[in-house]
C-alpha cells in the first residue's frame, strides 16, 4: 500500500473513532455570572459566614428532595444570604445531583470572590446566591415570569454545526419547544421538567430537547417563563443543529443527539413501540442507519429510473410539463402569500404547526362536525387556544380565489363576530383558524334547564343586542355585504364573559363566491353529527329535517 493511501486510511479510522466515542466523555458545559452591583463581602464578615452555611446546606436539601430543587435564606438583614439550587430533571442519582451542586457552589465562590450576587450554569445543575431576595419575586402581584428579569443572567449558546434546512429545522425546534413547554408546565407537577424527541423524515436528524422550570413556579408562571425563552429563541436562532438558553428560573436545550438520560416524556412522530436510540450507542446507530439508508435509497432510485425509462420506451407513460408548471405556480403563490402576510395580524400557518396544536387532529380534540368540515380545539406553541376548522374539499376553488375570499373575511372586524386568526393551505387541505370560545354556544345554555338559569334577563338582552349589532354590521356597515342564512343558537358562540359572537358568517361566501345572486328559497343549514364547534348537541328532530328522513 502506498504512503498516501495509508494516510487516507488512518484519517478515516480516526474520524470513525471520534464518531463512535461515547457521549459521556465530552467536556461538561458551564457558564457563570458575577454581579458586584449589590455589594461585596469577605469570608470573615457576617454575609460570608451566612453564605458558607447556605452553600453547604442547599446541595443536600436539593439532592434529597423529589423535585431536585431547594431554596433557602440564612441570617438576618442586611447580611442575609439567599440561594437556589436545581438539578436537571432526568437525574436519578442523589449523589450525582449533590456532587454537581456542591462543585458548582465551590467554583462560583472562587470565580466571583467577594461579589454578593453570582450564578453558575452546568450541564446537570444550576445554582445562584445573592444578597437580594430573588426567590420571592415569582410570588409578586403578576404571575408573569420574564426570562430577562427574574430569570437572572440569561445565556444563549449554539452548536457550531449548521442545520441542513434552516427554515425547516427552525419550525421543528419551535414545535418541539411548544410541546415540551406544555408538558413541563402542566403535566410534570413535581419537577416541572420535560424531555422530548421528534422525528420528521429520514432526511432530517432526530431532534432531542429538554425544558425545565424551578418547581416552585405555578403552571402559569412556568408557561410565561418559557414564553420569554421562546422569544429569545426566535431572536437568536441562526440555523444550528443544537442550542440552549439558560436562565435561573427556566431553561431550554435542543440537540441532534440524545443528551439526557431515560425515555423522552414527549415523543413526536415516533411509533410507540420504537423508542429512539439512547445513551452512548446513539452515534453508532446513527452511522449504521445512515449507511443503510443511503444504500437503500440508491437502490430504490436506480430501480425507479429503470422502471420509468422502460415504461417511457413502451409508451405507457408520457411527461406532462403543464402539470409541473401548475404545481410550481402554486408553490410560488404560497411563498408570496407568506411574505405578504408576514407583517399583518393574519397568519398563514404551516400544516405541521396545526397538526401539533391539535395532536394530529385527534378525536379527543374534535369539537364537532359542521356543514363545511370538522372543527378541532388546538393549543399553539405560544399557549393560545384556537378552533381549527378543517374544510372539506368541496368548494372547487383555486388557491388565488381562496386567498382573496379569506383575506376579505379576515378584514371584517367586529366585537360580535368570531375573529378569523389565519389559515393553512397545503395541497388539497384548507383550514381556517378562529379564536376559541370557552363557553361554547348559546343553545348549550338555553336548551338546558340547569344552565339556562345562568342567563338572567339582563344577560339575555345583552346577547340579543350583540347578535343584532353583529348582523347589522354584516348587512350594512361591513366592506362586503354578507347574508348569514343559517342563524341559529348553535352558531352564536359565547366568550368567557358570555358576550355573543356570530360564527360561520363567512362560510357561505368562501364556498359560493362564484354566485351572482342569492337564492333564499333553498334550505340552508348545518348538520352536526354529535356536537358543534362549541360542544353543543343537536336534537334528533333537527337531523331528520335536514336529511329528509
Amino acid at each position: 500500500m502506498k504512503e498516501a493511501d495509508m494516510v487516507v486510511v488512518l484519517r478515516c479510522l480516526f474520524l470513525l473513532l471520534v464518531l463512535l466515542q461515547p457521549l459521556g466523555n465530552a467536556a461538561a458545559y458551564s457558564e457563570h455570572s458575577c454581579n458586584a452591583t449589590i455589594g461585596n463581602y469577605t469570608a470573615s464578615d457576617a454575609f460570608g459566614a451566612n453564605l458558607a452555611r447556605l452553600t453547604s446546606e442547599l446541595p443536600v436539601n436539593a439532592s434529597t428532595s423529589p423535585s431536585l430543587y431547594a431554596s433557602a435564606a440564612v441570617g438576618i438583614s442586611p447580611d442575609r444570604a439567599f440561594g437556589l439550587a436545581l438539578c436537571r430533571g432526568d437525574i436519578t442519582d442523589a449523589e450525582t445531583c449533590s456532587g454537581c451542586l456542591g462543585d458548582a457552589f465551590q467554583q462560583l465562590r472562587k470565580l466571583c470572590a467577594g461579589d454578593r450576587d453570582a450564578t453558575f450554569y452546568h450541564d446537570l445543575c444550576t445554582v445562584r446566591y445573592s444578597a437580594e431576595d430573588f426567590p420571592a419575586r415569582p410570588e409578586d402581584n403578576s404571575p408573569v415570569i420574564n426570562a430577562l428579569d427574574v430569570n437572572g443572567s440569561t445565556f444563549v449558546g449554539w452548536d457550531s454545526r449548521n442545520a441542513t434546512s434552516r427554515d425547516t429545522f427552525l419550525s421543528l425546534v419551535g414545535a418541539l419547544f411548544g410541546e415540551m413547554a406544555i408538558y413541563g408546565a402542566y403535566n410534570s407537577s413535581v419537577r416541572r421538567f420535560a424531555s422530548a424527541v421528534m422525528y420528521i423524515n429520514p432526511e432530517m436528524p432526530l431532534v432531542y430537547g429538554l425544558a425545565q422550570c424551578t418547581p416552585d413556579l405555578s403552571p402559569g408562571q412556568c408557561t410565561h417563563c418559557f414564553q420569554g425563552l421562546e422569544e429569545l429563541n426566535k431572536q437568536w436562532y441562526d440555523g444550528r443543529e443544537g442550542g440552549r438558553i439558560l436562565g435561573v428560573r427556566c431553561n431550554f436545550r435542543y440537540e441532534a443527539y440524545q443528551f439526557y438520560d431515560g425515555t423522552a416524556n414527549v415523543r413526536i412522530g415516533l411509533p410507540g413501540d420504537s423508542p429512539p436510540p439512547t445513551g452512548s450507542n446513539h452515534k453508532k446507530m446513527l452511522v449504521i442507519v445512515l449507511c443503510v439508508s443511503i444504500t437503500v435509497f440508491c437502490i430504490m432510485l436506480l430501480g425507479c429510473l429503470l422502471l420509468i425509462i422502460r415504461r417511457l420506451r413502451k409508451g405507457e407513460i408520457r411527461l406532462e410539463p403543464s402539470r409541473s408548471r401548475s404545481v410550481s405556480k402554486t408553490e410560488e403563490a404560497l411563498m408570496l402569500w407568506k411574505i405578504e402576510e408576514s407583517s399583518s395580524e393574519f397568519t398563514l400557518y404551516d400544516f405541521p404547526e396545526l397538526g401539533a396544536a391539535t395532536d394530529n387532529f385527534s378525536q379527543y380534540n374534535k369539537l364537532g362536525i359542521g356543514g363545511f368540515g370538522p372543527v378541532y380545539k388546538g393549543i399553539l406553541a405560544d399557549g393560545t387556544e384556537v378552533a381549527v376548522k378543517r374544510l372539506a374539499a368541496q368548494s372547487g376553488q383555486g388557491l388565488v380565489e381562496f386567498k382573496n375570499e379569506i383575506q376579505l373575511i379576515a378584514k371584517l372586524q367586529h366585537t360580535n363576530l368570531v375573529k378569523l386568526l389565519g389559515c393553512c393551505v397545503q395541497e388539497e387541505e384548507k383550514m381556517l383558524v378562529y379564536e376559541y370560545m370557552p363557553n361554547r354556544s348559546l343553545d348549550y345554555f338555553i336548551f338546558d334547564q340547569e344552565r339556562g338559569t345562568l342567563l338572567d334577563w339582563k344577560r339575555r338582552y345583552h346577547i340579543i343586542e350583540g347578535i343584532a349589532q353583529g348582523l347589522l354590521y354584516l348587512h350594512k356597515h361591513s366592506r362586503v355585504k354578507i347574508i348569514h342564512r343559517d342563524m341559529k343558537a348553535s352558531n352564536i358562540l359565547l366568550d368567557k364573559d358570555l358576550n355573543p359572537k356570530i360564527s360561520d358568517f363567512g362560510m357561505a361566501r368562501i364556498f359560493g363566491s362564484n354566485m351572482t345572486h342569492a337564492n333564499t328559497n333553498r334550505i340552508v343549514g348545518t348538520y352536526l353529527s354529535t356536537k358543534d364547534a362549541s360542544g353543543a348537541r343537536q336534537s334528533p328532530t333537527y337531523k331528520k329535517r335536514l336529511h329528509g328522513t
